[in-house]
């Protein structure tokens, strides 16, 4: 296992292009936008082409999976939202607490400055931020499919919830190029871009690498290692080894390995963290 540089990573497959055409045609039923990110990566998981959407709508950010972010980043990351954007509200969100749950119901109605019997809201995002779950939370029963990988929801869809807001659920959309090749990794960490265009081992050992920087006591924790006086290589040998990861021979399998770290830090099974903080995004 060697340190490799940062992979170079692009996804914008053509059903996302008639999606973003699709949710402009019905703009203008839009009464209130709400963005949905992942806690922990709020600024890589940001599609920035969502402004052209919200620039004449009242607009929530809402930092989803907070639960599975670093809950001391998190706070810093709002402030920095409130401090540099213009969005409305930017709200931490778990749909699995029933208060939050609550709390954004509160909000939504008191940014409906239209006054509306029924807000009509469109929920948006990139593939897997946990768009269908909020809804499926806003709601109180599952109506939408929902999946830990980009593309369940393949159309869009008009949802009604017991608190008079109209839903619409879209698809996850990416923007068409990555500029920063930072961003293109972040969302392979987060299962956002299709796993079969990039190199498994690649994504893994950076993702360790940031980890081993600011979540040491979280790896050995859940790998049961020893971190100290180890490089990146040796780690990655430590947590194969721990976890039986071998092939004929006796080699360590990087390939299980790697997939093996990736699926712990999606699932939130290393623990609460956020891998990137305002100003110091790596």
């Amino acid at each position: 296992m060697s340190e490799e540089k940062i992979e170079y990573i692009q996804w914008y497959p053509g059903h996302m292009a008639k999606a973003n055409r699709e949710i402009k045609e019905k703009l203008k039923l839009i009464n209130v936008v709400i963005e949905v990110v992942d806690a922990r990566l709020p600024l890589s998981s940001k599609n920035p082409e969502i402004n052209q959407y919200t620039w004449n709508k009242q607009h929530i950010l809402l930092l989803n999976k907070s639960d599975l972010a670093d809950p001391e980043v998190s706070l810093l990351w709002m402030d920095w939202f409130k401090k540099n954007t213009d969005i409305q509200k930017v709200v931490l969100f778990d749909a699995f607490d029933r208060r939050m749950k609550t709390d954004l119901v509160r909000t939504i109605h008191e940014l409906n400055i239209k006054e509306k019997a029924q807000v009509k809201c469109l929920v948006c995002g990139i593939p897997n931020v946990g768009k269908s779950t909020v809804i499926n939370s806003l709601i109180g029963k599952k109506k939408t499919q929902i999946g830990n990988k980009p593309g369940v929801t393949k159309g869009q869809q008009w949802l009604s919830t017991p608190d008079h807001l109209m839903l619409l659920d879209t698809p996850g959309i990416l923007w068409p190029k990555f500029d920063d090749p930072l961003v293109g990794l972040h969302l392979a960490w987060l299962g956002s871009i299709k796993d079969t265009i990039y190199e498994k081992e690649n994504i893994a050992a950076d993702l360790l690498k940031y980890l081993l920087v600011y979540y040491p006591d979280e790896l050995e924790a859940i790998y049961k290692i020893e971190i100290e006086g180890k490089n990146l290589p040796e780690v990655f040998d430590a947590i194969a080894k721990s976890r039986g990861l071998l092939i004929k021979g006796g080699e360590y399998d990087y390939a299980r390995t790697s997939v093996l770290i990736l699926n712990d830090f999606k699932n939130g099974r290393i623990g609460r963290i956020t891998l990137e903080r305002p100003n110091n995004n790596f």
